[in-house]
């Protein structure tokens, strides 16, 4: 099995008031390359904090105790911040629940999907945009000459959801993990959008790890 991603006995814990409250108990898991696994369960029971150990992006008082986690044969634990910028966004994506804390209502649409492509990969301006064309196209939203002008605000919960996705697409993300990515779209437009995640899995052969309480969304895409 050629797997992209391998956490090994992952212990983390929290702490608070001097005390040390263990949160994840020797979590092993192992991520196919190419498939779209999902991560189920109740809400606090540690899918999000697994995945967010992974990107290193830990609340401030969270802390790895022991393990590993292996991504394609490097152990994540032991890269440099600096090391892990180069990672996060460029290898490894998020999707999150609400797409608006990843967009910034200061600045276009355009603007940010260019930063995102430029940020990891060696491009002109011009060659930046018309790859945000592009990845409009792929995650079909029209227009996408007039739509890259304009703000976040000024795009539904299912369009900005769109956003993400293609800035996963532009920067050849080879793990997407979708964090209740449908949580706060209305049910048509979850299916939608799990239909567009879908897509983009078996098309490009990107690995995607969907986090969600919701067995009955997850038996109709899960490999």
């Amino acid at each position: 099995m050629n797997n992209i991603l391998k956490i090994k006995n992952l212990d983390l814990f929290f702490r608070s008031d001097d005390k040390e409250y263990q949160a994840l108990y020797s979590l092993s898991l192992d991520f196919e390359k190419g498939k779209l696994h999902s991560l189920v369960g109740e809400s606090g029971c540690g899918k999000t904090m697994t995945m967010m150990s992974v990107l290193r992006l830990l609340p401030k008082n969270a802390f790895i105790k022991n393990g590993e986690i292996i991504f394609n044969g490097e152990d994540l634990l032991k890269y440099k911040e600096s090391q892990m910028r180069a990672i996060r966004g460029n290898k490894i994506a998020l999707i999150p629940q609400d797409p608006m804390t990843s967009l910034n209502p200061l600045y276009t649409i355009g603007n940010q999907l260019i930063e995102a492509i430029q940020t990891h990969r060696k491009v002109s301006a011009h060659q930046a945009l018309r790859k945000a064309r592009e990845v409009m196209d792929l995650v079909k939203i029209s227009d996408a000459d007039n739509k890259l002008k304009m703000y976040p605000h000024e795009f539904s919960g299912g369009m900005k959801q769109r956003i993400i996705i293609g800035m996963a697409i532009a920067c050849n993300a080879e793990l997407i993990i979708a964090d209740e990515p449908t949580t706060a779209l209305d049910v048509t437009i979850q299916k939608q959008i799990m239909d567009l995640i879908s897509e983009i899995q078996r098309e490009y052969k990107t690995t995607v790890i969907l986090i969600s309480h919701d067995l009955a969304l997850v038996s109709n895409y899960a490999d």
